[in-house]
């Protein structure tokens, strides 16, 4: 018999902070979003959507960069299915996770399940975690909602099976999408029921990956059935290669892999889709779905030091782990074309498969895929995953459950600006889950005024949509609501669609109404962006003389460094609250103002000291950098001389 309860999951956890108040004028983008195709491999066909439907950073959202590596247990929400051969954990709390999945037949772990919550700066929010399986939506890159909350409720089918249902309102896109989870009696695959709808009659574009992590050890074999994929090496292009042997290298054992690289693999029309990474012993995790869910992906680390780095960063020490990934686009590097009120489905199913080992690591591939095939076929047939998916969707499509945890507000407030012209598509989204940030942008429409705040208090939130834009002009034209804040709104609205003079403008004029560090940042970025250098460097000195806040102070010694305002950056640390002079980034871009200034001494001691910067970003390399900087102006090799191993985050 099937069950679904909801229990607590404790576990060492990071504190998340406070979110960055300042809107992302710098225009994040994840690391596919710019990539170089090699047009001798790829044709004009296979590369028609690279590129495509492109965004301008991670705007409305907010980005989530206030955590920190001190854990104390946390209890956190988890969703249970369980029935005679699985156990199915979810996290409903970040973002629908599905966090364990065990075998109860064998008692293992079928998923690389994290044994901490540790945020680390690899999603476009900066926030993200690892392991299990992560349901990314909406634009290139991981989900905005990935440690966020998710709506979740509960359902049955007609014969009783329980069902887990879990969305969000997409702001970007305005998309709506759910996750629903099902164990059927006797089953020995979780069944995942994915649904992405276009809330207008506008076109958009949509984007969908969902993100397995299992372990990654020398016996793991990763299998999909396909011969050819396009391969990225970070920092160099997209190329078309044989898989699974090139170059004399097999990507399907992955530890022999020695830098961080994405396989997007290209299945043929005809094949059932399936990815599995199996055991010596041939068992292991496979996932499948109904064809609408197109491409599969491998991604590894890699085996060098900054690739080991990474992966205890965002663990612990001993923990590694690969990632296989299933999605609607062959590549990651792709959007796809939306019509307004469309709605696209499919279904997932996560379980374990035994083959035949000597099989499942033969050197012929089509003998070692042909086998996952068989067994696939025979545990779950191809066209029981099709049917399973008309049964969930003529049972499940139109009705509510009992609602067990509230998202945020921002659907519901999306629905009292649009009316009947944004549809939720059968999915509830309460007032009551409005909060103080919503509730400021519902005092606009329902007053005709945004509040106004002292400018000093951090801004809450932000807006982007065209609807949302003429609110605010029409607040202030009727002048009912002409204050620093509209304009501020203004400015931030008008510089995410590259109207620089008009940006300026509403900035100029939310500081003649009153001074606000967050008007002063924001024109600092634009002088920035139009290579002003010293004028961005004034503006936000200024700005971090109102206010000496956490974000403000990072970003100024940013600026200040791109202007070569190297005495600026020292006084600027040295004057921090003594809470902003612990971060690790303000620790790294220190140590380069005194390198700069000749002060090789001081900055080696903080190079030394064995500090952790949080929020290194995927791929970024300036501690490394910083290294070997010291290196050359002490006149000594880095080689004889190599970065200590809390520097290296190397990719490649």
């Amino acid at each position: 018999m099937t069950e679904l309860r909801f229990e607590s999951l404790v576990m060492p956890s990071a504190s998340m902070g406070q979110d960055n108040p300042l809107p992302d004028l710098q225009k994040n983008m994840d690391a596919h979003a710019n990539i170089d195709i090699d047009r001798e491999t790829i044709s004009a066909e296979e590369s028609k959507y690279m590129g495509w439907g492109r965004v301008n950073g991670i705007l409305p959202y907010t980005i989530r960069d206030g955590y920190n590596r001190e854990k104390a247990p946390r209890a956190w929400k988890a969703a249970v299915l369980r029935n005679d051969y699985l156990v199915a954990t979810f996290l409903p709390e970040l973002g629908g996770r599905l966090w364990s999945l065990v075998d109860k037949t064998t008692g293992k772990e079928l998923l690389h399940r994290n044994p901490v919550f540790q945020p680390c700066n690899l999603a476009l929010r900066n926030a993200w975690i690892s392991g299990g399986v992560e349901w990314n939506v909406g634009i290139i890159g991981h989900t905005p909602y990935t440690v966020d909350s998710l709506y979740a409720e509960t359902l049955t089918l007609k014969d009783g099976t329980p069902v887990l249902r879990m969305y969000q309102y997409e702001r970007v896109r305005r998309l709506v999408y759910r996750v629903e989870a099902l164990l059927p009696e006797g089953s020995r695959q979780l069944l995942v029921r994915v649904r992405v709808d276009n809330t207008s009659d506008a076109d958009t574009a949509v984007y969908w990956w969902s993100n397995m992590a299992v372990d990654e050890r020398e016996d793991v074999r990763v299998l999909v059935p396909a011969t050819r994929a396009y391969r990225y090496e970070y920092g160099n292009m997209l190329t078309k290669i044989p898989v699974p042997v090139c170059n004399g290298r097999d990507a399907s054992h992955t530890t022999t892999i020695n830098q961080a690289m994405d396989f997007f693999f290209d299945i043929e029309s005809s094949q059932r889709r399936w990815i599995a990474a199996l055991d010596s012993k041939g068992y292991g995790l496979c996932q499948t779905s109904t064809d609408v869910l197109q491409g599969r992906k491998l991604f590894v680390w890699g085996m060098n030091p900054g690739g080991r780095h990474w992966q205890s960063f965002l663990a612990q020490p001993g923990c590694a782990y690969l990632e296989i990934q299933a999605g609607l686009a062959h590549t990651q590097l792709e959007h796809l074309p939306m019509p307004g009120g469309a709605s696209y489905s499919w279904v997932e199913a996560y379980g374990a498969v035994q083959t035949d080992p000597k099989a499942a690591h033969s050197s012929d591939w089509a003998i070692a895929t042909g086998a996952v095939d068989t067994a696939l076929e025979a545990l779950l047939p191809r066209t029981k995953m099709e049917a399973w998916e008309k049964t969930i969707a003529a049972q499940l499509d139109g009705r509510h459950g009992k609602m067990i945890q509230l998202g945020d507000g921002w659907g519901a407030l999306e629905a009292r600006l649009c009316g009947s012209s944004f549809s939720t598509h059968g999915l509830r989204f309460p007032a009551r889950a409005m909060h103080a940030a919503e509730r400021e942008w519902l005092a606009l429409l329902e007053n005709g005024a945004l509040p106004c705040p002292d400018p000093l208090a951090l801004p809450k939130s932000y807006q982007i949509g065209d609807d949302w834009l003429r609110a605010l002009e029409d607040s202030i034209a009727g002048g009912k609501g002409d204050h620093w804040l509209t304009n501020y709104h203004l400015g931030v609205m008008k510089a995410y669609r590259n109207n620089v003079k008009g940006a300026r403008a509403a900035f100029e004029r939310s500081i003649a109404q009153a001074v606000s560090p967050w008007a002063l940042r924001c024109l600092a970025v634009l002088s920035a962006q139009g290579g002003q250098a010293d004028e961005a460097a004034d503006l936000m000195l200024k700005a971090v003389s109102l206010k000496p806040q956490r974000h403000l102070v990072l970003e100024a010694m940013q600026v200040l460094l791109k202007a070569e305002r190297y005495a600026d950056m020292a006084h600027v640390a040295a004057s921090a609250p003594a809470a902003i002079k612990k971060l690790g980034r303000l620790k790294a871009l220190r140590a380069e103002a005194l390198l700069k200034l000749g002060k090789l001494a001081e900055a080696e001691r903080i190079l030394r000291s064995n500090f952790q910067m949080t929020d290194v970003k995927e791929g970024e390399v300036k501690l490394t950098d910083l290294w070997f900087m010291l290196c050359e102006l002490k006149g000594i090799s880095p080689d004889e001389n190599p970065p200590p191993a809390h520097l290296d985050f190397r990719m490649r």
